[in-house]
Parts: C-alpha cells; sequence; structure tokens
C-alpha cells in the first residue's frame, strides 16, 4: 500500500511540473473573455519565444459584455 501511495505522489507532483508550453488561464468559465471576432477564449499560448504578452483577448469584446 505505501508503493502505491507513493508512486501515486510521484505522478500528482509530476503533473504539476510548470513548462513553457503550458497555455496560461484567460479569463473563467462563468466570466470568459473573448476575441475581437466575438469568439471565447479561456486559455492564452505563449508566442514563438516562450512569453506571455499582453493578451488580445478582453471581456469587451464579448456579445454579452454590458459595461458597469
Amino acid at each position: 500500500m505505501k508503493t502505491v501511495a507513493a508512486i501515486g505522489l510521484l505522478l500528482l507532483l509530476a503533473a504539476c511540473g510548470t513548462s513553457d508550453s503550458r497555455p496560461e488561464p484567460a479569463g473563467s468559465f462563468f466570466a470568459p473573455v473573448c476575441m475581437p471576432d466575438g469568439s471565447v477564449v479561456y486559455n492564452q499560448l505563449a508566442n514563438t519565444d516562450g512569453k506571455y504578452n499582453t493578451p488580445v483577448a478582453d471581456a469587451k469584446y464579448c456579445p454579452w459584455y454590458k459595461k458597469p
């Protein structure tokens, strides 16, 4: 049983590792952001340099967005 728990912990820690190719969250499920064409975006991808610049997506592009 200890072996199974150790392997499970090892897999859990391996899944939490960082990677430059991992998308960063943009918005959330209940408050998504949209691209200028109105399409919903949940993740921001890195550019070719592996950096996350200022995202293009914003809530103001969503068709349902109303300025407070």
